[in-house]
């Protein structure tokens, strides 16, 4: 249950135990996490039907959402190490420095993400904040949702109140000050040291004439329509090679129709999946559907359209289409990498960077489009599945795809030294000497002396456009120094017949 206090107080409260360092403890962590993941497994039918009835989930992807989530509670109780963390704690009694001394921030501030993969997003972020060592609060507004309810009743019963607690509206800012705070709904374009962030930034794929095709169709088809097209790293825009266009439609039109044509799952009560949230997905699919339409930056083609999603294609784009989180496939055609590039450099503010983006091509392609698209991560001729599940990875921070949070994400760098570090003993004369002058000038000399620079390999480096200058030449060059050097070979042979017989 709610806790009736207000959400100062119950942020107060777990101060009050994170200052006991209570929860540091190896062996109480490990039971937190025990007792969570016993009561989250024997409750996972109940999860699953809750999962299905508020999201336009599968009975296959709630069931995979669940087994990652309870997987990844399991990873955080076996990666505990209680003797080696032991060693840890007592290096500086041992005579050891601890360089790489970590401790938990005491109180996280939960914000999850309630449209994708929520019950993922929850457990994901709780438990690698438990197995740091923090007291967390989690805000769950009160809803006609099913799911937020059973987390209610079933993380009150696994985790102790006075290192838990879950609040339904926001706190004071007084209050946050203290926190670590993860936002997965609230958007902040500069979060600072204490916030991680899950950016609304957009997602764009790029499929070059040296693509797989067929490869690239299935990896994005996957990646859009997916848990009902909502993951946050769905492709917004694929960029195609005009003259690959055609056959990469046709393998995404083979991929997609089983998503377009719906789902014979069942969801909690029995009735079929189509007659409860049929009317509820095509709202959704219409209502982006209808904003693309009405937008002046391109045109829109429609190639094919089902109840859970459509297939569009966008001419004459001059500006990126916006974020979605609806299953509509857009592709527009490009003339060449440069011309994608123009596109998103022409878009994107100077500071703006694209969440994810997908190159299918030559690894050279992959190298250039990676190196001059702005985005948080890239992938070349693949895009993991892992990823599509739970929230955006948070804004300058090191991206773990397959959990998105690490315990690393919930401590902060507290490192304590015993030994001096080599560099003592040569300032200590300078510093703490009587005559200082000697030493302070045999380091200044040491620091003026020329550096040496090394001599540079003579070779060419062969890059993306170094190929295409190759390819150029072996396609007209070569055709063209051959019919030259017949030319000259005749010209010559007629020549010298005509001298002999004059």
């Amino acid at each position: 249950m709610t806790s009736p206090i207000t959400p100062d107080v119950a942020i107060a409260n777990l101060q009050a135990t994170a200052l006991t360092a209570r929860c540091h403890n190896a062996f109480f962590r490990q039971k937190q996490l025990k007792v969570l993941h016993d009561v989250l497994r024997k409750n996972t039918p109940a999860i699953r039907d809750a999962l299905k009835q508020d999201t336009r989930v599968s009975d296959a992807e709630a069931t995979t959402e669940v087994a990652l989530a309870l997987g990844n509670v399991k990873e955080h109780y076996g990666a505990i190490d209680v003797k080696k963390e032991l060693a840890a704690e007592y290096r500086i009694t041992n005579g050891k420095n601890a360089s790489d001394r970590r401790e938990p921030w005491g109180v996280v501030y939960i914000e999850p993400q309630r449209s994708h993969t929520p019950f993922y997003s929850v457990i994901v972020t709780l438990s690698a904040a438990v197995a740091a060592g923090n007291c967390v609060a989690l805000k769950l507004e009160n809803s006609l949702r099913a799911l937020p309810s059973l987390l209610r009743k079933l993380l009150a019963e696994a985790l102790e109140a006075d290192t838990f607690a879950i609040i339904s509206s926001d706190p004071s800012a007084e209050s946050l000050s203290s926190c670590l705070l993860v936002l997965q709904e609230t958007p902040i374009d500069r979060p600072t040291y204490t916030q991680l962030v899950s950016p609304k930034s957009r997602v764009v794929a790029v499929v070059d004439r040296t693509a797989d095709i067929a490869l690239a169709a299935e990896h994005l088809v996957a990646a859009r329509f997916a848990f009902g097209g909502t993951s946050p790293y769905a492709p917004d825009v694929v960029f195609v090679n005009e003259f690959i266009k055609k056959d990469f439609l046709e393998h995404v039109l083979r991929h997609s129709i089983r998503y377009l044509s719906g789902s014979s799952d069942t969801i909690a009560n029995g009735a079929p999946k189509s007659q409860q949230s049929t009317t509820k997905s095509t709202s959704k699919v219409s209502e982006a559907f209808k904003a693309l339409q009405d937008s002046k930056s391109w045109r829109l083609n429609t190639i094919t359209q089902g109840d859970n999603g459509a297939v569009v294609d966008l001419t004459h784009l001059s500006s990126l289409p916006p974020k979605s989180n609806s299953p509509i496939f857009a592709i527009t055609s490009i003339t060449s990498l440069e011309h994608a590039l123009s596109i998103i450099d022409e878009d994107l503010e100077q500071s703006e960077t694209l969440l994810a983006a997908y190159h299918f091509g030559a690894p050279s392609a992959g190298k250039y489009l990676s190196q001059y698209i702005n985005a948080d991560i890239s992938f070349t001729n693949y895009i993991p599945y892992r990823l599509l599940i739970g929230p955006a990875a948070p804004s300058h921070q090191p991206i773990d795809i397959d959990a998105r949070y690490t315990t690393t994400h919930f401590s902060r760098a507290a490192p304590a030294y015993i030994s001096p570090p080599t560099s003592q003993s040569a300032l200590a004369p300078i510093i703490a000497g009587k005559d200082s002058r000697k030493p302070a000038a045999d380091l200044l000399a040491h620091a003026v002396a020329e550096i040496k620079e090394e001599k540079r390999a003579e070779s060419i480096a062969i890059g993306y456009f170094e190929q295409g200058i190759f390819v150029g030449l072996g396609v007209y060059g070569i055709p063209l120094l051959t019919c030259i050097g017949a030319s000259l070979f005749f010209g010559v042979r007629a020549g010298l017949r005509r001298w002999a017989f004059s």
